[in-house]
């Protein structure tokens, strides 16, 4: 297929990458602080607050499917993705006032857990009237393979960014609540802390959304036909074998991340003993969190060389799970108020080296994985295949915040004892066998995943080739060789 050679504008380009501000630092409070909210915060014990979180991610990941059929199936003049992003960018200050909303007086637990799993699914539901329409766009946004590609890669580095600020504003307003021992005091209350944490993200996450449905367009075909929605169309999407193998890359890596954002300020706070550390006036928990992100932000130069220089996407995926392992166990065995605690940013940084390629990969590999499935089903939906991976994402991440939960109460964690108190070295063990087990196992998976799918820069583009050529009914036309790839690549990736 000849590539459209129209370039997109600048400010389209950011107006759309900045969408990402709110897809990756939604995830990033969630898994960074939310468990954390519930247990030291609302004081709900820590088994239960995991499985809190495990019904709204499963609420989350029915939601997707059904949010990816109807956004595949709506037709306006401003396009099928834009309304729900223009939408979800009001309803998300209404949803973050709602999620961390300072109940921790209330008597009732019961009424707490009541509470809070409302405004969890309040919360994902309008999650998912961003990112399933937003992630779709990103395979909309051109049909010029170069062209989206740097333009899902800056969507990417700006995801990076937001999850750093987030992480340094959590971690920041984290230690506002730790006693100061010269004044007997803290800087902020819960529920200052709660009410500030509502307001700042609101803010930064709710005027991206508006710029991203203001000022971007959609630019490819729309289906022929449109389909209704079933669980049917959605375990079609599995009929591809490239697809499949996406998901394994994807989810498990997504499960890893997922674990130790819920555990590391924790985790931190009590090997390194509590919040006696400081670096640039910040406690070492903040740092440890800065550190991971400073090494993913380190190799995203190199992932784009590599990216620039047509290496294989899974491959430089591949490359980056070896050092996520060596990170996730080096920060599990690490020792118990060692003399010098600040030492516990190295193995977070190694993580990060790899855990910025994880991150990255699998949504730059989508869009060519929904070229294929073009090719295969001569129907372009890339709302069903987006709506099934972050379902299974979102499943997977349910699954694993529920297993912490129990093993963190399992271990003695006890909620108790706030935000100041150090947890017993039983709990501390928990935390270990989290992060030093789970994690290898996961990554294992998704290294294979990557191994499987076969998907290099040379036959995306030969993939985008046939896909005009079937576009334009043309494919009776190949020649003989031309053909014979064709049949090669559908043995490969169907």
């Amino acid at each position: 297929m000849k590539e459209k050679s129209t370039k997109i504008g600048v400010f389209e380009k950011i107006s759309f990458a900045v969408g990402e501000i709110y897809g990756s630092g939604g995830v990033a409070i969630l898994s960074l602080l939310y468990l954390w909210f519930l247990i030291n915060i609302l004081k709900i014990p820590a088994g239960t607050a995991g499985t809190i979180i495990m019904l709204a991610r499963f609420w989350d990941a029915f939601t997707d499917p059904i949010m990816g059929s109807i956004s595949d199936n709506t037709r306006t003049k401003w396009g099928r993705r834009i309304p729900y992003i223009f939408l979800s960018g009001l309803l998300i200050v209404v949803a973050l006032f709602v999620l961390f909303m300072p109940i921790q007086g209330w008597s009732s637990v019961a009424g707490k857990v009541a509470y809070v799993v409302f405004a969890h699914l309040f919360y994902s539901t309008v999650s998912t009237i961003f990112n399933v329409p937003y992630l779709s766009l990103s395979s909309e946004i051109s049909e010029n393979l170069k062209e989206r590609n740097s333009m899902n890669f800056l969507r990417l580095a700006m995801g990076m960014l937001s999850t750093a600020i987030c992480y340094l504003v959590i971690s920041a307003l984290k230690d506002m609540l730790i006693i100061d021992p010269a004044t007997g005091v803290a800087k902020l209350t819960e529920t200052q802390f709660s009410l500030i944490v509502a307001g700042v993200f609101a803010v930064l996450f709710a005027v991206p959304i508006m710029l991203t449905a203001l000022f971007c367009k959609e630019r490819t075909p729309l289906p022929r036909e449109k389909l209704k929605f079933s669980f049917k169309n959605i375990l079609a999407t599995f009929k591809l074998k490239c697809f499949r193998r996406l998901l394994l890359m994807y989810v498990f890596s997504f499960v890893c991340n997922e674990i130790i954002a819920n555990v590391i300020m924790m985790y931190v706070f009590n090997v390194t003993g509590g919040s006696g550390v400081k670096i640039l006036g910040l406690s070492l928990s903040a740092i440890a969190n800065m550190s991971m992100l400073i090494g993913a932000a380190l190799i995203m130069p190199i992932s784009f060389t590599m990216l620039q220089k047509k290496v294989a996407k899974p491959v430089i995926f591949m490359c980056g799970l070896p050092m996520f392992i060596i990170g996730a166990i080096g920060l599990a065995a690490f020792p118990t108020n060692t003399s010098v605690p600040a030492l516990i940013i190295l193995p977070l940084a190694i993580a990060g080296l790899g855990f910025g390629m994880a991150q990255m990969i699998p949504w730059l590999v989508f869009p060519d994985v929904v070229d294929v499935a073009e090719l295969k089903s001569n129907d372009r939906n890339p709302g069903a295949y987006n709506s099934t991976m972050t379902f299974f994402k979102k499943f997977a991440s349910g699954v694993a915040v529920l297993i912490v939960g129990w093993v963190l109460q399992g271990f003695g964690y006890n909620e108790q004892l706030g935000t100041n108190e150090l947890q017993p070295q039983s709990a501390v063990l928990g935390m270990r066998l989290i992060l030093g087990i789970s994690i290898p196992l996961c990554l294992i998976v998704a290294f294979i995943g990557a191994y499987m799918i076969k998907i290099t820069t040379k036959k995306s583009e030969r993939i985008r080739y046939f896909v005009g050529k079937q576009r334009n009914d043309e494919l009776d036309m190949l020649t003989e060789s031309e053909v014979q790839e064709l049949d090669n690549l559908k043995k490969e990736l169907f």
